[in-house]
C-alpha cells in the first residue's frame, strides 16, 4: 500500500512511518525542516 505521512520527522509520525515501512508499505513522508530529511531517508522513507 502507498502511504503518505505528514510530520515524518517528528516523534509520532516518524515512529508510524518506520513501522509501516518495516511492514513493507511504500511510505512517503513530509518534513518541515530540510535538515531532518536525511534522518527520515535513513528509515527508507
Amino acid at each position: 500500500m502507498k502511504i503518505f505521512v505528514t510530520g515524518a520527522s517528528g516523534y509520532i509520525g516518524g515512529s508510524v512511518a518506520a513501522v509501516l515501512a518495516g511492514r513493507g508499505h511504500e511510505v512517503r513522508g513530509l518534513v518541515r525542516a530540510p535538515a531532518k530529511a536525511d534522518a527520515v531517508r535513513a528509515h527508507g522513507i
